[in-house]
This record gives C-alpha cells, sequence and structure tokens, in this order.
C-alpha cells in the first residue's frame, strides 16, 4: 500500500484546519466594518448628513442615480422624528437598526399624502404616545424598534443632471431630530 494518498490527506486535511483558524481570529477585525460602523464615524446623531459620490457606506447596491442622507438615532432619551417636504421625484426612506436591518421601509407613493413624516420610537415610547395622542400623529408613519439605536437612510431619485437641484433641495430641506411624546 503506499503511503503518498494518505499523507497528502492528512497534510490537506493540516491546511484546511490552519486555514480556518485563521479566518476565525479575522471575523472580528474584518466583520466589525458593516454599514452602520462606516456611517457612525463621519455623521452625528440626530442630523443629516449627505453622503457624497464615492463616500464608503457599506452598502452594496448603491445606485449611481440615487443621491443619500442618512441620519444616525439613538432612542434612550426621545423618540425621533424624520421629516421632509413634498417632492415631484422618486424618495425613500429606511429605518435600519445598529445591526443594520432594515426595520421599517416606505416611500413617496407609501407616504401619508406624499410627505416624509416619520417616527420612530421604541416599546416605552410607544406606550407613551398612545397614552398621549398627539396631534401631529395623524399625518405621520409610527416606527416601533426594539432597538434604540440605527440609521434613516434617505434615497432620492435625480434622474438627470437637470434634476440635481431639486434633489438637493429635497435632502437639505430633510430633518431629523428628537421627538417629545409628553
Amino acid at each position: 500500500m503506499s503511503w503518498r494518498p494518505v499523507y497528502l490527506l492528512v497534510c490537506g486535511l493540516i491546511l484546511a484546519g490552519i486555514v480556518h483558524i485563521a479566518i476565525i481570529f479575522l471575523i472580528p477585525f474584518l466583520g466589525s466594518r458593516d454599514a452602520a460602523q462606516q456611517i457612525s464615524e463621519y455623521s452625528r446623531i440626530g442630523q443629516f448628513q449627505l453622503i457624497q459620490d464615492g463616500q464608503q457606506v457599506g452598502i452594496s447596491d448603491r445606485d449611481p442615480f440615487f443621491h443619500l442622507a442618512v441620519c444616525r438615532y439613538d432612542l434612550e432619551q426621545n423618540a425621533l422624528i424624520v421629516s421632509g417636504m413634498k417632492s415631484s421625484t422618486f424618495w425613500s426612506a429606511s429605518v435600519f437598526d445598529e445591526r443594520g436591518r432594515v426595520v421599517y421601509s416606505l416611500n413617496d407613493r407609501t407616504a401619508i399624502k406624499n410627505q416624509l413624516q416619520l417616527i420612530v420610537l421604541n416599546p416605552i415610547q410607544m406606550a407613551d404616545l398612545r397614552e398621549h395622542q398627539p396631534e401631529d400623529v395623524e399625518t405621520s408613519i409610527i416606527v416601533e424598534t426594539l432597538s434604540n439605536r440605527g440609521f434613516v437612510l434617505l434615497r432620492v431619485l435625480n434622474r438627470d443632471s437637470s434634476w440635481r437641484a431639486r434633489t438637493r433641495e429635497f435632502l437639505s430641506a430633510a430633518t431629523c431630530g428628537p421627538y417629545e411624546t409628553r
């Protein structure tokens, strides 16, 4: 019997084990650079930040015809309200948790009166909101999330260069800030 195939099999298994162990040690370093981590490096909590062309944000399916803005939130103290003006171009807003998972998404077709008005709350703030029922809640979309931290990504379609001013105006007018439920 030839020992060469057995020797090659053992060497292959040892090499595969070394590669797997190296990958396990590299996961914390390589896995911590997700979209939420990259966004937190250049944006502030409670304020929309325009994402420039070529800026890396960990979003793999970034469409070149869309302009983006991002707002980080922390629901520890207050809920979050996101609002924007009416627009004739397509827009969408997505709420992500701190792990980059989509919590809620809407666009100009599903929004109330084609206007961006979104309130993001945790379960405690939601109970408080139900108790007090402010008037502006009737024209807002309410999003309840279990995660206190995350970000809102706003996308606006830029059909061609003639729409650039309208697109920038919509993104610049969008606000993101604390919302008092009482």
